[in-house]
């Protein structure tokens, strides 16, 4: 009591003391229900007038009133005391403090101070990265790092408030303490959860599904809230993504993760620091990652900063799963074409913890009805089989695993160490005999496909956070990947002699080692300095042959290299509304001759408290990338090659960014133009000439060529939460040409990816024992290149052969694409288990899209065989049709 007196006698001599200090000003003003806030600002912006405040304190007070040449201590004597606030005069700022309160927890002793802390799970314990922490009121804020670790600066006083949401879960504030200024926050978010009683609330969360981040063309994704929407059997992480504006949702595969009309070879995607090279199972329909072990998503889809490096087009980052730090948890799921499981448990009673996943296709033992229609499709989109006959005769032997492993320990209270794993396979073996005619026209095939792919991920993490304004990571990391095919066809007539024989193989292996070591550091309130270093080593090896006539790629077969990368960006804060972030990544390699520097630099301008307008502008290059390979007669898939200076060099992408966002009440609007123009593509392209001295056969011919590309667009998206429901549109508007000057003499041809428009609809109803969830892909068609093809006729007219000329193409366009999907999922739950049940719905409606055309080969050189004209010189490549699954799924 007798603290609290002196206390009181304190503040009554101080006021006294400053009183007179306040400046000598006169207000003008007329308030008309004007909030209290904004009465405060115009204070602070017009009359340059200090005053700190808890924001609690003044939210939902309105002031009215015309005041004329009233003195500050006036005017703040006749607004304050009738709403319960008073005020004091500290080192020369006010402070406002409540009528009626514990002045010794209200009382703030520090101004301008730094705060430093962690977020992380309130059940689990575990770490959260990229989570958004702000003064209650202000639109200026900082986000956690990989490990969770935030260093908020320029925040008013120790008792002002502050605030922290994270996709998924619900927003979260902590009222600084004066007497714990100087201690480290440690701030738990618990999860979103749907309450039946809650649906008479317009905003059941605190946030989106997608989040713009603090850089430009940054989105934050919630892989809990895509779980909701359709899929074949389970969530698609890069599926999913194909529903975001600028991210092309018309191919229906997850490996083509084609961001602003850009291949997905363009795009560096990242699991827990180290790459991976291969995006998909099963030929493209599932996700190389299994969803159970994803934690965090960040998508840059242009003009991301320097610390990401080695690609042109976007970024996908991943952070993996940690673990439970506080209890041991298990999951399981089924579908018809796999099962999965996890496991996530503390480690030395919680100072760490691991996580464990594994999912396995059983389409080697089960053959379901499914697996049959998507294997079909695969085999259909070939170029070497045209016709299964009887499905009896297809007995293909596939299946696909992956197994993520991650362990995390907090060694002290600022180290962390981390480890983790990634390694997926498919294996694919098909045999099988075809018979089609009778008697003298009786033709057997005989076909052989084996097929081998994955990718390996390790990396090991020591990360240290060595002060408030100082923190550093180092990474070791290794990445691997492998695709062995071999394709074999062999035709026979009715005498067993062989008519027709085709072969291909295709090796690409990809050795990539890695050391990353980053620093983030603050100083001058308001700096930040990202800086790092990135040291890889990476060996290729690429081999393609064809009837054993072609090996690809010219020059050597296997290639080696170092690549060392320097890279700087300082964040700087010019004022409350407008940051500026510059930087650059400096490359120097011994696989060519040159070394490469790329700028960047990204602005941004908080308008209004709702809208902020961004500009970004970047050059990027890179050295590991793939080349096209162009041959209307083979199926063969694009491998990894290392740029070099006998062949060719790195890509090289100008990236130019303008956008306007506007968020208010669970409402968003962003808008971003964009403009990519690309140089140093390559592209092989194969043409098949006749050579009379071989007149039953063709002679294939390469053509290197060396091209550009030019991409505009405009990306919208519009997102709308209230109450169970929440969903978006996105559309995008866009161009995209290249010129090979051997490819059509040279003239300007839509790119291979060019879609003029394409809108996505998503909507999801969430509530306590279900969910439904609907989403509409519209696009328009992209261009099919028809090769110019030349028939070689007798005397008497008829075809004995055909050329393909493939530099000569006919641009075509194909139909327009559209997909309804539907999914609805029933909840259960009591003391032991919790899970879901449900049925999706792919192409509801059994819309035909075609995914392209290709040459009719195998139907071409039947009728030539038979001294028929050919007719069905092209076939169309159908995507999926009506497509059920269902799926359960268990959680312990």
């Amino acid at each position: 009591m007798r603290k609290f007196i002196y206390l009181l006698l304190f503040l009554f001599v101080n006021s006294l003391l400053y009183s007179q200090a306040l400046p000598d000003i006169s207000i003008n003003e007329t308030f008309k229900q004007t909030s209290l806030s904004k009465v405060i600002r115009i204070l602070k912006n017009k009359y340059d007038v200090k005053i700190a405040y808890d924001d609690a304190l003044v939210t939902g007070i309105t002031i009215d009133g015309q005041f004329t040449n009233k003195s500050l201590s006036a005017f703040l004597d006749e607004i304050l005391p009738s709403k319960g606030i008073n005020y004091q005069v500290l080192n020369g700022k006010i402070i406002l403090t409540p009528g009626q309160i514990n002045i010794d927890l209200q009382t703030p002793s520090l101004f301008d101070l730094t705060v430093f802390g962690m977020i992380q799970d309130a059940q689990t314990g575990e770490m959260l990265p990229n989570a958004l922490i702000r003064v209650a009121g202000e639109n200026r804020g900082t986000i956690s790092n990989k490990d969770g670790f935030f260093s908020l600066s320029q925040v008013p006083t120790d008792t002002s408030t502050i605030e922290v949401t994270y996709l998924g879960y619900k927003k979260n504030t902590v009222k600084l303490d004066p007497n714990k200024s100087k201690q480290t926050l440690r701030i738990s978010m618990a999860e979103n959860t749907v309450d039946l009683a809650e649906f008479t609330v317009v905003d059941l969360r605190s946030d989106n599904t997608i989040q713009y981040g603090e850089e430009i063309s940054q989105i934050s994704i919630d892989p809990n809230s895509l779980s909701s929407l359709p899929s074949l059997g389970e969530l698609d992480i890069f599926r999913s993504l194909q529903l975001l504006p600028g991210i092309s949702g018309t191919d229906e595969t997850s490996s083509e993760l084609s961001i602003r009309n850009s291949p997905s070879s363009q795009n560096l995607v990242l699991l827990d620091g180290f790459t991976i090279y291969r995006l998909d199972h099963f030929f493209g329909v599932f996700s190389a990652i299994n969803p159970d072990a994803v934690r965090d998503i960040q998508v840059y889809k242009g003009g991301f900063g320097p610390k990401y490096g080695g690609r042109i087009s976007g970024v996908v980052d991943i952070t993996g799963k940690s673990g439970n730090f506080n209890k041991p948890e298990y999951s399981f799921g089924i579908n018809l074409l796999s099962a999965r499981m996890s496991i996530n448990a503390p480690l030395n009673q919680g100072k760490g913890a691991i996580h464990f996943s594994t999912r396995r296709a059983y389409t080697d033992v089960i053959r379901s009805s499914l697996f049959k229609k998507l294997y079909k499709n695969y085999r259909e989109n070939s170029n070497q089989v045209d016709d299964q006959g009887n499905d009896n005769s297809l007995r293909p032997n596939f299946h696909f695993y992956d197994v993520n492993l991650k362990t995390t320990y907090n060694v002290s209270k600022r180290d962390i160490a981390s480890f983790s794993l990634y390694w997926g396979r498919d294996e694919l073996y098909t045999d099988f005999d075809q018979i089609t005619g009778s008697g003298a026209s009786m033709i057997t095939e005989n076909t052989d496909e084996i097929a081998e792919w994955g990718n390996l991920g390790i990396g090991g993490i020591w990360s240290r956070n060595w002060s408030k304004n100082y923190y550093s990571s180092f990474q070791v990391a290794y990445s691997g990947h492998n695709f062995d095919y071999l394709f074999e066809s062999e035709e026979r007539n009715e005498n067993s002699q062989v008519t027709n024989a085709y072969s291909a193989t295709r090796l690409n292996d990809v050795s990539d080692f890695q050391i990353n070591y980053k620093n983030e550091l603050k100083f001058k309130e308001r700096h930040q300095l990202d800086f790092g270093l990135n040291v890889s080593a990476i060996t290729t090896i690429n081999d393609v042959t064809i009837d054993e006539q072609i090996q690809l790629p010219f020059g050597e077969r296997e290639q080696s290299g170092g690549i060392f990368a320097l890279y700087a960006s300082d964040e700087l804060r010019i004022n409350k509304k407008t940051r500026l972030n510059a930087g650059f990544r400096y490359t120097a390699t011994n696989l060519t001759d040159n070394n490469y520097f790329g700028r960047r630099l990204g602005l941004t301008y908080q308008l209004t408290p709702s809208i902020k307008l961004k500009f970004s502008n970047g050059q990027y290059y890179q050295l590991a990338r793939q080349v096209l390979y162009d041959d209307p007669r083979s199926n063969l898939q694009d491998g990894w090659n290392l740029a070099c200076n006998t062949a060719f060099g790195a890509l090289n992408s100008e990236h130019l960014i303008g956008g306007i966002n506007y968020s208010k009440n669970g409402f968003m609007v962003d808008m971003e133009y964009y403009q990519k123009n690309v140089s140093g593509l390559v592209e092989y392209t194969v043409s098949h000439m006749f050579d009379q001295s071989m007149p039953n056969d063709t002679q294939p011919l390469v053509t290197e060529s060396v091209g550009e590309e030019k991409i505009r667009g405009l990306d919208v998206l519009i997102q709308k939460k209230i109450g169970p429901y929440h969903g978006w549109l996105s559309y995008t508007r866009s161009k995209s040409s290249s010129i090979y000057p051997q490819i059509n003499d040279g003239q300007s041809i839509p790119s291979r990816l060019d879609q003029r428009n394409e809108a996505k609809f998503v909507h999801v109803l969430e509530f306590q024992k279900f969910n439904v969830s609907a989403t509409f892909l519209y696009g328009s068609g992209r261009p099919f290149f028809k090769p110019e093809l030349n028939f070689i006729r007798d005397n008497g007219g008829t075809a004995i052969n055909y050329e393909i000329l493939n530099l000569n193409k006919t641009v075509e366009r194909l139909p327009t694409y559209h997909r309804l999907d539907i999914s609805a999922a029933l909840k259960f739950e009591n003391e032991d288990v919790r899970g879901d049940f449900g049925i999706s719905i792919l192409n509801a409606y059994n819309h035909k899209n075609i995914q392209n055309r290709r040459l009719n080969v195998s139907a071409i050189e039947r009728a030539i065989n038979n001294r028929e004209e050919p007719s069905e010189l092209y076939r169309d490549i159908v995507l999926l049709d009506f497509t059920p699954s269902i799926f359960l799924n268990l959680y312990f």
